[in-house]
């Protein structure tokens, strides 16, 4: 569900890539069609940011602030690797076991 001011209560046609590279054309509401158009990846990297998780249970607070700071580089570095190389989604995943050891 979704109320907007600024929007009418129309649909739109979108094209949507399925996971095999084919394309579908679908119905969708005309604020939403917006939101994805201004918002760009900013809602990419965040939610990319929180799959691996490095919450830290401490009350230093330069921990507070490096571990999310860390986390946006290590994404940010993602994307840039995956634009100059194929896209190689254990980049991610390395560098979160990395961590752990």
């Amino acid at each position: 569900m979704i109320l907007s001011k600024c929007h009418e209560a129309k649909y739109t046609k979108a094209n949507r890539t399925m996971k095999d590279g084919s394309k579908e054309e679908f119905e969708c509401p005309v604020a939403i069609e917006f939101y994805n158009k201004i918002m760009g990846g900013a809602e990419l990297a965040d939610q990319m940011a929180n799959a691996y998780g490095l919450d830290r249970k401490s009350c230093k607070w330069w921990k507070k602030v490096f571990f999310p700071l860390l986390m946006s580089t290590v994404v940010n570095s993602w994307i840039a690797y995956s634009e100059l190389k194929y896209q190689k989604p254990h980049f991610m995943i390395s560098l979160y076991l990395l961590q752990k050891l």
